[in-house]
């Protein structure tokens, strides 16, 4: 009997102590959703992952109550702006106000590649252009090339040689633009351009382009403008993102990234892997008859990146970060072609007060071609190139509107290449050539609606007697909604390794030699931009134009049997164009994009013009948006309008009447308009998973006959499906839900 007592009275305990957390008052968050100018934001939805939501009233205001203290994941959406995510804590009753930013307004961006240190968007008078991982997810872009050439007019990928992926961006070449990871350069070129499979957008924050030379800031090879590809950075106590696609031609995607982050130390590593067959190019007669099959080559490629980050105290951190690449491409039953990069690099970052900061950096990229024969499974060296660049950057802030930065850098580059002679044992030469820099910068605002940004870099090469001056000056007018800026920019490109020393016979048969030259002098580029701006909550527009004189152009100059060419500086051009900007958000979810690009560019050889760019083109954008509860769908129709292009190609060689010397012949060929569409609809679940469903080429566009240089390179309508789950945001959600 006293057993029984004792049970009950134990049981009784029991259910109080379950009931007891009942009984607590609930803990409250209160707070208003606004935007950054301030209005409020009615029915903006506030989501608890794995919990209930609410919905803010005419006033913007929410509130929300937890039945228990405890860290939780908070999403706010409203149409049009922004997703807004948050981890909070709460132990008591909190007021907490978010504010959003408008889809189509990214001037609350933070940047970095315009003036090399932390600015908003809307601040900075270097015309720039962000693409978030947002916008990269609404079309379904996994590649550098989709991404831009889906959000910018003016911007071609082709093919050259043995299919070598190039690009024209509004005139200018792969080897005047300057991609960077991060703000590094990159190690590698085929025909003037980098490996553009190296650039893994799986774990992308946002790519920031300047427009107009960057030589000031970033030195050779930024004459015509500086992509910067920013990656994430852990920024949670844990992450995993998986994700996997397939598409036609048996496009096989994987990836992981996987974050920590515990207060001091973080870590982010990412690893991708790619595999997609060869497929043909068919180009055809006037009757329908197959008359030349091009190869676009198939390969696998394996991408791995590893940073890590320690906070010794507040002001000082260390980051070190590495990478490795390979890509096999599928050149023939007997050869394949080889490609490794390996990258290392430390970053230290010092805020020696609340005005001083100084920056040590060290970065260290090798890339390597290889031939590897599966018959004899012999593999040969073709090329190697190596750089090692160390910076060091001091800013100080006189206030926050008043900043001046001065740097220092060291360039060193060598290369090893089957294009130059060879040595006594049979290998071939390596070359090298070794930079010093400094540059100084000040940024200066006033009032508010006055921005000014002026710099100088001093680049010296060991391949030059003389030091080469880049100046810059950036100004911006400011008074809402409107901005007005204005840049000038000094820009140069000294002349590659293997344009200086090339001795490259083709083929090895002895039919054709290209000879390099040691006396090429720099390419120097002149280039002006004028911008304005206009921002509202719904709406925006924008329009550039600009102009850009380059001389001393190096191009390849052909003997009279045309079996020798050399490099030489032999012209100028001229490339002046118009960007319009127009977005638009609209009632029920739908949002509007719309791009136009006007391009005249002269590059004159031999009195006639050389140039590959398409004088009209244009991109447009229709998306919807609708999200409720754990549900989200985002439906993309995205469409590139290329207008018809006059080329100039030489057709032979004649003798002149009068000087008795071999010229070239020239043959214009036309390149017909196109156009290309893109559907992607994209599925959200429980806020962590992720369905893409996609349809390139949507009305199976193919020309009759292909041009690998200019000219749409798809080979019909494609198919694809993609799943990314965030496996830390699905544990949150079940464990809330339970």
């Amino acid at each position: 009997m006293e057993s029984l007592k004792r049970i009950r009275v134990l049981w009784t305990v029991a259910v109080c102590l379950l009931a007891l957390p009942s009984l607590l008052p609930a803990q409250r968050l209160s707070g208003v959703v606004h935007d950054a100018a301030g209005g409020v934001l009615p029915l903006a939805t506030f989501q608890v992952q794995g919990g209930k939501g609410a919905v803010t009233d005419v006033d913007g205001r929410f509130q929300y109550r937890f039945a228990r203290p405890g860290t939780y994941k908070i999403s706010i959406r409203y149409m049009g702006y922004h997703p807004y995510d948050a981890v909070i804590s709460i132990h008591k009753d909190t007021a907490v106000d978010f504010v959003m930013e408008p889809e189509h307004n990214q001037l609350g961006e933070v940047v970095v590649t315009g003036t090399r240190t932390p600015k908003m968007l809307k601040d900075i008078p270097v015309v720039t252009t962000v693409i978030s991982e947002r916008e990269i997810e609404k079309t379904g872009s996994m590649t550098i090339a989709d991404v831009l050439q889906t959000e910018i007019p003016g911007v071609e990928f082709g093919r050259q040689m043995d299919g070598q992926v190039v690009m024209n961006m509004q005139g200018m070449g792969g080897s005047d633009i300057l991609f960077l990871i991060d703000g590094e350069k990159m190690a590698g070129e085929s025909m003037n351009n980098i490996d553009y499979e190296r650039l893994n957008m799986d774990n992308v924050e946002r790519v920031e382009i300047v427009r107009g030379a960057g030589s000031a800031l970033y030195g050779s090879n930024a004459v015509g403008g500086v992509v910067n590809i920013i990656t994430k950075e852990a920024d949670e106590p844990w992450s995993l993102n998986l994700n996997g696609r397939y598409g036609s031609h048996n496009e096989q995607r994987y990836g992981a990234t996987l974050g920590f982050n515990r207060g001091k130390f973080s870590s982010t590593t990412n690893a991708s892997y790619k595999f997609v067959d060869t497929y043909w190019l068919d180009s055809k007669d006037s009757v329908g008859n197959i008359v030349e099959s091009s190869p676009i080559y198939g390969g696998r490629n394996l991408n791995v990146n590893q940073a890590f980050r320690y906070d010794f105290r507040p002001g000082l951190s260390l980051k070190l970060r590495g990478s490795f690449y390979h890509r096999e491409r599928d050149y023939s039953e007997t050869r394949k072609n080889r490609y490794y990069d390996g990258s290392a690099g430390a970053t230290l970052n010092y805020e020696i007060n609340d005005k001083a900061h100084l920056r040590f950096n060290y970065a260290f990229d090798l890339y390597n071609k290889n031939n590897f024969y599966p018959v004899t499974e012999l593999t040969t060296l073709e090329y190697r190139n190596v750089y090692n660049t160390a910076n060091v950057q001091f800013d100080y802030r006189f206030t926050e509107k008043n900043i001046l930065t001065v740097g220092a850098e060291y360039f060193n580059e060598s290369l090893l290449s089957n294009q130059f002679d060879t040595t006594e044992n049979g290998d071939w030469m390596s070359y090298g050539a070794h930079t010093a820099v400094a540059y100084a910068q000040h940024d200066i605002s006033f009032q508010e609606r006055y921005f000014l940004v002026y710099g100088l870099r001093m680049d010296y090469n060991s391949q030059f007697k003389l030091p080469h001056l880049s100046p810059k000056v950036s100004f911006m007018y400011k008074i809402n909604p409107v901005s007005i800026r204005l840049s000038y920019a000094g820009g140069f490109r000294a002349p590659s390794l293997k344009e200086r020393y090339s001795n490259y016979d083709m083929g090895n048969q002895g039919w054709f030699i290209i000879y390099g030259n040691p006396d090429l002098k720099p390419e120097k580029s002149q280039n002006a931009t004028l911008s304005l701006e206009y921002a509202r909550k719904s709406a925006s527009f924008t329009a550039t134009g600009y102009y850009s004189y380059t001389r001393d152009k190096i191009t390849t100059v052909y003997n009279e049997r045309q079996d020798t060419a050399f490099y030489r500086n032999v012209y100028s051009s001229h490339t002046a164009g118009f960007d319009a900007n127009l977005m638009f958000k609209l009632p029920y979810g739908f949002g509007l994009k719309l791009s136009y690009s006007y391009v005249y560019d002269l590059q004159k050889v031999d009195g006639v013009n050389a140039s590959y760019a398409r004088p009209h083109t244009g991109v447009l954008r229709l998306d919807y948006h609708y999200e409720k509860s754990w549900y989200q769908l985002g439906v993309s129709l995205s469409g590139r309008v290329l207008s018809s292009l006059t080329q100039n190609n030489i057709a032979g060689y004649e003798q002149d009447p009068e000087t008795g010397m071999e010229v070239a012949v020239y043959e214009e060929t036309r390149y017909p308009a196109y156009t290309l569409w893109k559907l992607n609809v994209n599925q959200r679940f429980m806020d962590a998973v992720s369905l893409n469903v996609g349809i390139d080429n949507l009305f199976n566009y193919r020309p009759q006959a292909y041009d690998l240089v200019s000219g749409s390179l798809s080979p019909g309508i494609t198919f694809y499906v993609s799943l990314s789950m965030d496996i830390d945001d699905l544990t949150r959600f079940f464990k809330r839900g339970r």
